[in-house]
């Protein structure tokens, strides 16, 4: 079944999953809309020529529509959604063989009705979040706190967090063009907190035990330069395993990495070694805890906690080189979630 000129699925597809998705195309897609559901917007200049003409959706009420722009002055129609709008399907993603079940469920909503071979012609991504669904051989706990002990390239930065309703680690680029951003969470947690999803024993049974992989896509150049392309369609068509691709980035300095007990003061000056003497106490001295670690800097140094030159992004690099060099690391978890990724 075709339902556009590029809207052709193959026959067993490797699948580029989305969650929060934003989306423009022209507004010769919409049919028509409930205006009684909108508020309008519009600007002039002084010579009362208008600027802005918008119709922006007042509320949303189809669980995982996020917001829906009609520009009338520049013909465009933009689509906030995410993968919950699936229902049950939410765990499988907006993918080639869901997208159409999310356009119509906002077609029966009466919000506003879209021409769905037009659309998916010409649907463009302004952002996406790219996921994958994994269940590692390791789970719990400890996954994340490895995860966050990992040797990653300097050019990156990894926050580790876990507590009773979020538990995950997320790593962000600091690259001057393309940005990489990306986290693995319990997914279940997130779950639990959506009032409307908790509750949904089918949804939950898909999640347990898996670890959501999560890249966040919002530079219009990340798009094209990942996928060769913003066009939904063709995104969706991609066999790109971005996922698997960047991990394999952020983790390329643990290609090079010796376990061996190094000698740490070789080449060291002075004031460096006292600062590693000091670090290295408070972390021992939290028993190689990470929540301890964070809650004893926040408590004496609040006013140099984080940020990009904050105490704990100094700290963090020591802790996660103590771990390499003690053999705390399995670094073997790194080839079997390369290889759960480019399954």
């Amino acid at each position: 079944m075709t339902l556009g000129v590029n809207f052709t699925p193959p026959p067993n597809p490797i699948m580029v999953n989305l969650d929060s998705t934003k989306l423009i195309v022209g507004g010769e897609v919409i049919n028509n809309f409930n205006k009684d559901l909108f508020r309008f917007s519009s600007d002039k200049n002084s010579n009362n020529e208008k600027l802005t003409d918008k119709a922006i959706l007042s509320s949303t009420p189809v669980h995982g529509l996020k917001s829906i722009v009609i520009d009338n002055f520049n013909n465009k129609l933009q689509l906030e959604l995410s993968a919950k709008i699936l229902g049950n399907n939410y765990p499988k993603g907006l993918n080639i063989n869901t997208i159409t079940q999310a356009i119509d469920t906002i077609n029966k909503s009466g919000i506003v009705s879209i021409d769905k071979y037009k659309f998916f012609d010409a649907a463009e991504i302004l952002r996406c979040d790219v996921t994958d669904n994994i269940k590692p051989e390791v789970s719990g706990e400890i996954i994340y706190k490895t995860l966050a002990a990992l040797p990653i390239a300097k050019k990156y930065h990894v926050d580790y967090f876990n507590t009773k309703s979020n538990q995950g680690v997320v790593w962000k680029g600091n690259q001057k063009t393309v940005r990489d951003r990306q986290i693995f969470y319990n997914k279940i947690l997130e779950v639990q907190r959506d009032k409307l999803l908790k509750g949904n024993t089918s949804i939950l049974k898909d999640f347990k035990g898996v670890i959501r992989v999560e890249s966040n896509h919002s530079q219009l150049k990340q798009l094209n330069k990942f996928f060769g392309s913003r066009k939904l369609i063709e995104v969706l068509n991609s066999d790109v395993k971005l996922n698997h691709d960047i991990f394999s980035r952020i983790t390329t300095k643990s290609n090079d990495v010796d376990l061996r007990l190094f000698s740490q003061f070789e080449g060291m000056k002075f004031g460096e070694i006292r600062n590693y003497i000091g670090d290295k106490g408070i972390i021992d001295m939290c028993n190689n805890d990470w929540e301890k670690i964070q809650l004893f800097v926040r408590v004496y140094n609040p006013n140099n906690y984080k940020g990009r030159h904050g105490y704990m992004n100094k700290i963090k690099a020591l802790y996660n080189q103590l771990n390499t060099e003690t053999k705390q690391v399995d670094l073997t978890l790194i080839t079997h979630i390369k290889e759960l990724l480019a399954a």
